[in-house]
């Protein structure tokens, strides 16, 4: 098998990793998944010393034991033993990679856990605002999982500079308190194409900084916070927002929905045509909060059950790191998605990502500076805002 394996910012790196997988029933009601890699960190073949090409990452024996508990639940144990080159990564991420809770055991676990409560939101019929039918929750449920497919890709997938994509960085300053700070804004211009749209050059603009003693979860929960949208949301409306529909995607953990969103200002809303499809997700290893507008007949026209392949989502958004910094990277905290290290005390900070998206004219000669200007400013002010909003005294650009 072969895989790439993503970490939620344009600044860490990623792994490919071709492994091998064994999959056996051990004994009555319990199985095993093994996987171990083929290559060599260091890029030579074990038997006659010649050169395969360098391997930042191996897999050792790794994989899950799952047990049948025979009442209706399965016991998981899940082990990483990897090796990798700590020298590919930058310090500024090296603390979340040691914890484990970039590509752990915790994050697997993690991510199992948050499918089996996606899984489990299909099945239920509660939703706020507007009542949904099954089918109308079912699409808009896989509206917004298209959407993070989407924003990973923008934020986390290694970009090649050639014909049909151009690579640049856009530097501007950031505010926390009366300094300021210089920030680095990946600039990614590509083409892309959906179904039933056609083919568009999109802007990507993305970032990420440290900060050092804020938790993740203070962060996610201002970001959250629809009355405060305006401070930082100079991508939209730039005012308040209100929830015209949601669904809880995790019922064990506040802050984990899919909602539908539209302005709160009865002008403003009276005057778009637009509403803004948002998926806020956090557990141990990662939180997020994305956002796409769409058009709003056609997100009605969604929740009440319809077709949702010709929607077009061009999401942006947020992604929470630990730094992995925490004071306590207890077993039982590790080892569930419903635990995050929030106490006063504690010292975990977090790495936070901004991207914005735009569609940009047909012709890349017509980009103008002003452009690039222009979106690298909006993802600076966001940030400046939070800063300010969290209480962050100390920000460290990536």
């Amino acid at each position: 098998m072969n895989v790439d394996l993503w970490v939620q910012s344009p600044r860490a790196p990623n792994r490919s990793v071709k492994f091998l997988r064994y999959s056996k029933e051990i004994e009555n009601n319990q199985w095993a998944v093994v996987d171990v890699s083929i290559d060599g960190i260091r890029g030579i073949e074990p038997n006659n010393g010649s050169q395969i090409g360098y391997m930042s990452c191996r897999l050792l024996p790794s994989g899950c034991l799952l047990q049948d508990m025979s009442n209706g639940l399965c016991k998981v144990t899940w082990i990483v033993h990897a090796e990798y080159d700590e020298t590919t990564v930058s310090p500024l991420f090296r603390g979340l990679f040691q914890s484990g809770q970039a590509l752990g055991a915790s994050r697997w676990l993690a991510s199992l856990q948050r499918q089996c409560e996606y899984m489990a939101t299909l099945h239920c019929t509660h939703s706020s605002g507007p009542a949904m039918s099954a089918l109308g929750r079912r699409g808009v449920l896989d509206l917004a999982q298209r959407m993070m497919v989407s924003f990973y890709t923008a934020v986390s997938k290694p970009v090649t500079p050639g014909p049909s994509n151009i690579v640049n960085e856009w530097h501007g300053s950031c505010d926390i308190g009366a300094k300021t700070f210089l920030a680095t804004v990946r600039m990614v211009i590509w083409n892309i194409s959906t179904m039933g749209q056609p083919p568009a050059l999109v802007l990507c603009a993305t970032t990420t900084v440290w900060l050092p003693g804020v938790p993740p979860h203070r962060v996610h929960e201002y970001l959250c916070n629809g009355q405060r949208r305006g401070e930082w949301d100079k991508f939209g409306y730039g005012g308040a927002v209100q929830e015209l529909s949601s669904i809880v995607t995790c019922r064990q953990l506040r802050g984990n929905v899919v909602s539908v969103l539209q302005p709160s200002d009865v002008t403003v809303r009276a005057n778009s045509n637009m509403l803004i499809l948002q998926e806020a997700t956090s557990d141990l290893s990662c939180s997020l909060v994305v956002y796409s507008f769409v058009e709003k007949n056609m997100m009605c026209a969604v929740m009440d059950g319809a077709d949702n392949s010709a929607v077009f989502l061009l999401p942006s958004g947020f992604a929470i790191l630990p730094d992995g910094h925490a004071k306590a990277h207890r077993a039982a905290a590790a080892s569930s998605s419903y635990s995050t290290p929030t106490g006063q005390n504690s010292t975990a900070g977090s790495l936070l990502t901004a991207a914005y998206q735009q569609i940009l004219p047909n012709s890349i000669s017509t980009h103008a500076l002003e452009t690039l200007d222009d979106a690298g400013s909006r993802v600076c002010q966001a940030i400046s805002q939070i800063l300010a909003a969290v209480g962050a005294d100390i920000a460290i650009p990536a």
